[in-house]
């Protein structure tokens, strides 16, 4: 019997591929931490978007990433940083 894939695993895979080098082999848990609270802290459906939050993000991945990299391939950022877990870091 083949086990099915989750989607949502595959993405996290190609994501963790993708960005393994420059981000997964460095970022520390507590990184990893602080970046998942600042996304989670972005939006709050009772006060609209944390402007502060979106800044500080920005500012922490310039630590792991080049200002151009950042503007094109942020989405993919986002994603990958809300889908990992301690366990799948390096450090």
């Amino acid at each position: 019997m083949v086990k099915e894939k989750n989607p949502s695993d595959e993405m996290k895979q190609s994501l963790m591929n993708r960005y393994g080098e420059t981000l997964i082999r460095k970022l520390t848990r507590q990184d990893l931490a602080e970046f998942q609270t600042y996304l989670k802290g972005q939006y709050d459906p009772g006060k609209g978007w944390n402007h502060k939050n979106r800044l500080k993000f920005e500012s922490k991945l310039r630590q792991y990433f080049h200002e151009e990299v950042i503007r094109r391939e942020i989405s993919g950022i986002e994603a990958v940083l809300k889908l990992l877990t301690p366990e799948d870091l390096k450090n």
